[in-house]
């Protein structure tokens, strides 16, 4: 298992690489015994942020090697630290490269030189032959050229002002090389993205197998909330290192995500911002768990939960996968890019906290999102949020000409302003009746927490005011604190963020059951849904869907399948007619 919680580090050895970067070493058997080539550790500037950086090295005896371009604010604050200073880690995360071939051909670009020098290293322990080519602006930005050539490798340079090597692109090299007879058996390719998307057009039609490493921003580092989504997959957790095959059907080369998840060109064009669409998937309807909710027919009741993926690839694989509805990320009238990192990370097992800080593209942005996940033809529910009336009446108008089925107004993500309109029956009932107003007949949901001191009573407040459901609940309150510099380890300016999980699932089941008893519409239920079991809980209790949120960190999409086979044993084996049947039976007895 990684480490999961930003964890204090001593810097043990500091030096400068080339102008650009210095390499900063750190003693940690925990991290280092894991450490593949191509995984990368997420690491905290205390105050600051955390931020992805590729492993350069990995010993036996527990020594970390990472290299830090100096190319934003985080960055250019850990260039001004000292050996001895204290820097967080957790990790390794992700997929790294596998080394196959008798001939390996590593092209790096930049600072991309730091993954493949790892690769490199594991490469000639196994006794292959290695050949690196190395591009760079300049001979002052080339990184770890000796320490390849000590480890064995051969290297050819290219710099594009000629100042060692051969002058112009390491792709021209590349194709120079292959024309005059050089025969590799493997290409793996770390650097800028239209490089190594040139790599992959020179390897491709000599049709040679090719790793590629991909950068996209990484918030949580674990899978959990799709900032760094490609094409569907998940960066930190499917990737980094992707074969080449993998990304033909993605939008690399082409368009990438700022913080925000708005998509943002990687070439001057326009169109380059559409996606290819997947395939048409149509969902099984079974009839032991096909339910009707609002007047919404779902194929069976368990959907992902809200915040868990800005990408409308990202959820046409949850579909996939198996999930009966799908719930898009918190969506409000403005371009946000949450906190700083940290922004997520487990603080006991299958427990987890967060302070993303609703980051999203906006709601006139998301439209290519909801047009890729309406490729599974299951019920498309929007999450939605605004601090006042007309900030929710605006993001309501756009909304409503989008191809959804529900609405989720999310009235209580505890660590942000927005948390007021929970706090606020007035101002709840507001904006109800005016979202209600705007988007009839499409029913409505109101996420609340468990935060307030009367769940029950809020649920009742939203349903007078014209609620069709509630959704509970959501994040519990949570202040992570640093105990050896006394600061918080949420990126969130005050440290708060919510807790969510296993920690969960005893409280949510205990609302759910509260709210079921007053209310007279139905109740979602979210919280700590790891298993079929839960979901039996929580149907007996009252809820009559079902949201998966933190399982999917931990159990993989696999879970969406998993609980609807053992939903369906169970209720063959109990002699239930169908799902519904569950809903409410502890208040039966």
């Amino acid at each position: 298992m990684p480490l999961n919680i930003p964890t204090l580090h001593r810097i043990e050895e500091l030096k400068k690489a080339s102008s650009e970067v210095k390499v900063f070493n750190f003693h940690s058997e925990e991290i280092a015994k894991q450490s593949e080539p191509g995984q990368f550790v997420m690491v905290w500037d205390p105050g600051i942020d955390e931020i992805p950086i590729s492993i350069a090295d990995a010993s036996p005896d527990g020594e970390i090697e990472v290299a830090i371009a100096d190319v934003g604010d985080c960055t250019h604050n850990l260039h001004q630290k000292h050996e001895g200073d204290l820097i967080g880690l957790r990790g390794p995360y992700g997929r790294g490269f596998s080394i196959d071939g008798e001939r390996i051909c590593m092209v790096a670009g930049g600072y991309g030189a730091a993954p493949l020098k790892f690769a490199a290293k594991r490469a000639k322990e196994l006794d292959k032959g290695v050949m690196v080519l190395e591009g760079a602006r300049s001979s002052a930005e080339l990184l770890y050229v000796k320490e390849f050539e000590r480890i064995g490798c051969e290297v050819r340079i290219a710099t594009e002002d000629g100042s060692e090597g051969y002058k112009g692109l390491i792709t021209d090299l590349l194709e120079e090389m292959r024309a005059s007879g050089e025969k590799f058996e493997q290409v793996l390719t770390c650097g800028p993205e239209l490089m190594m998307r040139r790599v992959c057009e020179i390897t491709r039609s000599e049709r040679i197998p090719t790793q590629v490493s991909v950068e996209r921003i990484v918030k949580c580092g674990c899978g959990a909330c799709g900032s760094c989504d490609l094409g569907g997959y998940r960066v930190c957790k499917d990737g980094p290192v992707f074969n080449v095959e993998e990304l033909e059907r993605t939008e690399f080369g082409n368009w990438k995500r700022e913080k925000s998840g708005k998509r943002i060109s990687i070439k001057p064009d326009a169109s380059a911002l559409l996606s290819i669409p997947p395939s048409q998937f149509t969902p099984e309807y079974e009839p032991l768990l096909k339910t009707e909710v609002c007047g919404v027919n779902f194929p069976n009741p368990i959907a992902n939960g809200a915040g868990f993926g800005v990408s409308g690839k990202l959820l046409y694989r949850y579909a996939v996968a198996g999930a009966g509805a799908v719930v898009t990320k918190s969506v409000g009238r403005y371009e946000r890019e949450g906190y700083p990192n940290p922004s997520f990370f487990e603080i006991s097992p299958h427990s987890y906290v967060n302070a993303m800080g609703l980051p999203n593209p906006g709601i006139r942005n998301y439209v290519l999102e909801i047009e890729d996940a309406k490729h599974a033809d299951v019920p498309l529910i929007l999450s939605i949020f605004g601090k006042n009336v007309e900030e929710c009446r605006e993001v309501a108008e756009v909304a409503v000409k989008y191809p959804i089925d529900m609405l989720e107004f999310n009235a209580s993500c505890p660590h942000t302003d927005f948390v007021a309109v929970e706090n606020n029956p007035k101002l709840l009932s507001g904006i109800i009746k005016e979202i209600r107003s705007i988007v009839h007949p499409v029913p409505i949901a109101v996420k609340i927490s468990p935060n307030v001191g009367d769940p029950a009573g809020l649920a009742m407040t939203a349903e007078k005011a014209g609620a069709d459901a509630i959704t509970a609940i959501n994040t519990v309150i949570a202040r992570p604190i640093d105990h050896t510099l006394n600061i918080p380890l949420l990126g969130n300016p005050t440290g708060y963020g919510g807790k969510s999980g296993k920690d969960l699932t005893v409280g949510g089941k205990d609302i759910i059951f509260a709210l079921y008893k007053e209310l007279k519409i139905p109740v979602i239920a979210v919280g700590g849904i790891f298993s079929a079991k839960d979901v039996i809980e929580y149907a007996r209790n009252g809820a009559c869907l079902f949201q998966v949120g933190s399982a999917l960190v931990s159990e993989g999409f696999e879970i969406f399948s998993c609980i609807n086979k053992d939903l369906k044993a169970y209720l063959v084996a109990n002699g239930y007619k169908n799902i519904g049947e569950l809903m409410g039976e502890a208040h039966r007895r």
